[in-house]
């Protein structure tokens, strides 16, 4: 069985134990989860605060899961998002949570893969939390939400950590779903292949670093904002003769 294959199944089979993680109505659970799983809501700080330049923009959530994220980007300014995940139970969540919150004219949840499936328009951010943590060549998958977005990628990856990196690898191991765990010199590898040369790498509560990468757009107008800062280092022309 494929890695994808292995981990849909799993998310297929863990989806409401997985979105426990992030609910609030159980606030000691919830408590629990911000003290020792801190980086799970450091990248949704980190990638809200990434948001704020933009206003009445459109964003895509690679990997929506149960679509809390999504909801969490349209209080931030998003006007419409749109959540791909390719485990149908997950987006039965997210169709729920997001009409229980009052926002389900403003999602889209659809089942596929990223890579492939067939979007109808481009977004102005693309962004992937808690996905790379499960591919072993993410590349691909970068250099498409490169491809989709307007003005920026956002992605989180997991670095490796003795304790914790060592914990993660036998519980999914156990549950049958693969995780991989990605260095700065292999992100920057990775960034090479998927075409990204602007990009920060931003620590994420010490058990990853969130990729920002302006694309489109942005980067262009970045350029032209850094060509006019620039003294020209033509020399004058010469006058008529």
């Amino acid at each position: 069985m494929r890695d994808s294959e292995r981990t849909r199944v799993y998310f297929e089979r863990a989806a409401f134990s997985f979105d426990s993680l992030y609910k609030e109505e159980d606030r000691f659970l919830y408590y629990v989860n911000r003290v020792f799983r801190r980086a799970l809501y450091d990248r949704v700080r980190l990638t809200v605060d990434e948001m704020t330049e933009l206003s009445d923009f459109t964003v895509l959530d690679v990997g929506c899961g149960s679509g809390r994220n999504s909801v969490i980007f349209l209080g931030a300014g998003a006007r419409h998002v749109v959540g791909i995940d390719f485990a149908e139970s997950m987006l039965g969540l997210a169709k729920q949570y997001s009409a229980a919150k009052g926002v389900a004219s403003k999602c889209d949840f659809v089942l596929g893969d990223a890579v492939t499936y067939p979007f109808a328009q481009k977004f102005d951010i693309t962004v992937a939390l808690g996905v790379f943590d499960y591919i072993r060549e993410p590349a691909a998958l970068l250099r498409r939400m490169a491809s989709l977005a307007r003005h920026k990628v956002i992605a989180a990856f997991p670095t490796y950590t003795l304790i914790r990196g060592t914990q993660r690898k036998v519980r999914y191991w156990v549950k049958g779903c693969p995780v991989y765990f990605h260095s700065p010199k292999r992100l920057r590898a990775v960034c090479r292949e998927a075409g990204l040369e602007d990009y920060r790498l931003v620590p994420c509560g010490g058990a990853g670093y969130l990729l920002v990468a302006p694309v489109g757009d942005r980067l262009l107008r970045g350029a032209e904002d850094l060509l006019r800062s620039r003294p020209s280092t033509l020399p004058p022309p010469k006058a008529a003769q």
